[in-house]
C-alpha cells in the first residue's frame, strides 16, 4: 500500500527486539521466541503446567474449550505486542498474525467461523484502531474460515490494572452478540494475551449462550 511504502521511507521499519533496521522482527530475534509447548499446558485453558491437572479449571472451568498460543508473554514477543498495540505501530500485524496463524494451523477444517474479541470504545479511541481484526484475519486464512463479528462489548475497567477475581467480575456480561442469523457452531476467538481468561470466558459465554456449540481460543501469548 502507498500509506505504508511512504511510512517506511519517512521512518523504516525496525527490529522490535534489537532496533536492527529493515525487520518487524530479525531472525536472531524470532529465534528468541519462548514457543508454547502443548504437551505441558492445560489443553483447556493453556495454563503453562497444567497438562495433568491445571490450577485454573480445577477451580473455575472456563466456557472455552481448547487454546492455543505462540508463546509466554516474554520478550521479544512482549515488546513486539506492546509495540503493535500500545504502540500504534500496525506494520507490526502482519508479523504477529503470522505467528498466531502458524500456532493454530492444526485447527484447519474445524471452525466455522473465526471471531475477534473486540475493544471497548475507549480502547479502540485511545489506540486510533482495532488491534485484534487483523490478528483475526491472519488466523482465518490458514483456517479457511470466514471473520465474523458477532460482539459487542459494554464500557469496563482496563483489566490491566485489576487482579482474577476482579477481572472476572469486570468482565461479566460484557459481551453482547450481535448480528442477524444464527450463531456459527464452532468458533475460533482471537485475542492478542490472555491473562486470567477473564476476557476469553465472558466473550464465549456470550457466544454459547446466543447458540455457538464450541467455542476455541486463540491468542498471542499467556501474561
Amino acid at each position: 500500500m502507498l500509506r505504508w511504502s511512504l511510512l517506511e521511507l519517512i521512518a523504516p521499519i525496525r527490529c522490535a527486539g534489537c532496533d536492527l533496521p529493515g525487520h518487524t522482527l530479525c531472525p536472531q530475534c524470532m529465534s528468541r521466541i519462548v514457543r508454547t509447548d502443548s504437551s505441558t499446558v492445560c489443553p483447556r485453558c493453556g495454563e503453562v503446567d497444567g497438562a495433568l491437572r491445571c490450577p485454573r479449571c480445577s477451580q473455575r472451568p472456563v466456557s472455552f474449550s481448547a487454546t492455543r498460543s505462540v508463546g509466554p508473554l516474554e520478550t521479544p514477543l512482549s515488546r513486539v505486542i506492546t509495540v503493535y498495540k500500545d504502540g500504534g505501530e500496525r506494520r507490526y500485524a502482519a508479523l504477529l498474525g503470522d505467528l498466531l496463524a502458524h500456532a493454530v494451523e492444526e485447527w484447519q477444517g474445524w471452525p466455522e467461523a473465526v471471531v475477534a474479541v473486540p475493544p471497548t470504545r475507549t480502547a479502540r479511541r485511545r489506540r486510533g484502531f482495532d488491534h485484534t481484526l487483523p490478528l483475526a484475519r491472519a488466523v482465518a486464512v490458514t483456517l479457511d474460515a470466514p471473520v465474523v463479528t458477532l460482539l459487542a462489548v459494554g464500557a469496563r475497567r482496563d483489566q490491566r490494572d485489576l487482579g482474577r477475581v476482579a477481572r472476572l467480575e469486570n468482565m461479566s456480561g460484557a459481551f453482547t452478540v450481535i448480528g442477524d442469523g444464527p450463531v456459527p457452531r464452532r468458533i475460533v476467538l482471537v485475542d492478542d494475551v490472555m491473562t486470567t481468561g477473564a476476557t476469553l470466558d465472558a466473550a464465549s459465554e456470550a457466544l454459547l449462550a446466543a447458540g455457538a456449540e464450541e467455542v476455541r481460543a486463540a491468542v498471542l501469548a499467556h501474561a
